[in-house]
């Protein structure tokens, strides 16, 4: 497919955004100059240095339509330090790289993926997802490489995605059949879904958008939306949230395709691969294994954070991650614990609905903790600019941490990735020698 936006039919956008009308262009260089020419005309210092290193887009599922128009509300909101984050693919990182060199913002490249550890589930242990015992998110923060056709990972990311796309199938074809017994036959099919994807990466969610905008083009007025949504579901639907898409699509969502259901579809087991997998795949990515906090409700996992530090580590992951939902307090505690053992903590507000929120919220405002998210993004860099220029990631080639010292180890790449090394710089040092480019560094 060719990467292009999709028109979605509805307000996706909040008006308090103005976003020039070339940011949704369907072709990835009009953005990328719509978005030199509003830099241009519109410079700016970064007087606050925000970080947010988890955001979703389009090449997964998000309220932004490219990662163009992320990098152009990041730069509207004073976001420094900037991270894309999504689902089983990095497939949108190069304009997310090229975005935030013309914008001046820091990039962080990542990917995240859910694995499933069984013993947990059986016990009704759960990690980072309250509502299902023994899955686990874990993100892949840093990316340096992409995987190689036919290795480990790429199988195993391979065989993720094809048990994912078999189950959305499925639902697409429930909630066609469930609609035609409700009265409502509809023209839908998965490919439908597909087609709000720039490279066919589908979730659940592209499924049950792609189905509301079907029924909303069946209906030419409100009120005749309505009855259809009505005719589906038992429930009176609001112009107000007709007109809103993350709205409907998360009360259909709720009332269509949940557990319990009528067209839910049972995961398929082969969705979620081990976590020892999962941490494979990150290393051959040349990431670093990162686990991302839920926050409240405290889970078994997460009650006792110095256990869970050491219960991560044991599975291969060094880093924390915090989504802006979390309460305050409960931040306090998690880089409280962090600082201690060394894990850096990215802050970040996911972006993976269709509502438009700030992308620098109140953990990412407060002071207290902003000192530490910019070390952690600067720890990040330092990662990726290591790898890149001395092939000395902050994971080895056997996945632990290449210095032992947590806290010393943290301390060294946070102050790579504190230099802000111009591209002439850069390649200034790519033709020195590898000993010239340690000593450069210091390692």
């Amino acid at each position: 497919m060719s990467g292009g936006i999709k028109s979605e039919g509805v307000n996706m956008v909040s008006e308090q955004y103005d976003v020039p009308d070339g940011i949704y262009s369907e072709s990835l260089d009009n953005r990328l100059e719509v978005l030199r020419d509003y830099v241009r005309e519109n410079p700016k210092e970064f007087n606050n240095g925000f970080v947010n290193l988890h955001i979703h887009t389009n090449e997964s599922f998000s309220v932004f339509t490219s990662p163009t128009e992320a990098v152009f509300h990041a730069y509207q909101q004073d976001v420094k330090y900037f991270g894309i984050n999504d689902h089983y693919t990095i497939a949108g990182h190069p304009e997310f790289r090229a975005a935030c060199d013309i914008a001046g913002l820091r990039a962080c490249f990542s990917m995240e993926a859910i694995s499933m550890d069984r013993d947990a589930a059986g016990q009704n242990f759960r990690y980072n997802d309250p509502d299902n015992p023994g899955r686990i998110y874990i993100v892949g923060k840093g990316v340096t490489s992409s995987l190689n056709m036919g290795s480990t990972g790429w199988r195993n990311l391979s065989s993720i995605l094809k048990n994912v796309r078999r189950r959305n199938k499925k639902i697409a074809k429930k909630l066609r059949e469930y609609a035609s017994s409700r009265g409502v036959n509809v023209d839908y099919s998965f490919d439908d879904a597909l087609a709000l994807t720039p490279r066919g990466i589908t979730t659940e969610r592209h499924v049950v958008q792609a189905f509301c905008m079907k029924i909303q083009s069946m209906g030419k007025t409100l009120e005749k939306q309505r009855e259809l949504f009505y005719k589906i579901t038992d429930v009176e639907f609001t112009e107000e949230k007709l007109k809103d898409v993350g709205a409907l699509l998360d009360t259909v969502r709720a009332l269509l395709t949940k557990a319990g259901k009528p067209c839910y579809v049972e995961e398929d087991p082969g969705s979620f691969t081990t976590i020892e997998n999962l941490v494979g795949i990150y290393r051959e990515l040349g990431a670093i294994p990162t686990y991302p906090m839920v926050g409240f409700p405290i889970t078994e996992a997460e009650s006792d954070l110095e256990e869970l530090v050491k219960s991560v580590k044991s599975k291969g992951m060094y880093a924390f991650d915090m989504i802006e939902r979390i309460d305050e307090n409960r931040a306090k505690e998690i880089i409280d614990v962090a600082k201690d053992c060394g894990f850096p903590v990215f802050i970040g507000t996911e972006h993976n609905t269709k509502k438009m929120i700030p992308l620098v919220g109140k953990i990412g405002k407060n002071r207290v903790f902003l000192d530490y998210f910019i070390k952690s993004a600067h720890m990040v860099l330092g990662h990726q600019l290591l790898t890149e220029l001395c092939n000395f990631g902050y994971i080895d080639e056997k996945g632990r941490p290449r210095i032992q010292d947590l806290r010393e180890g943290f301390e060294l790449f946070a102050h790579a990735g504190a230099m802000e090394l111009d591209k002439e710089k850069i390649e200034e040092l790519k033709s020195k020698t590898l000993t010239e480019r340690k000593k450069f560094f210091g390692i």
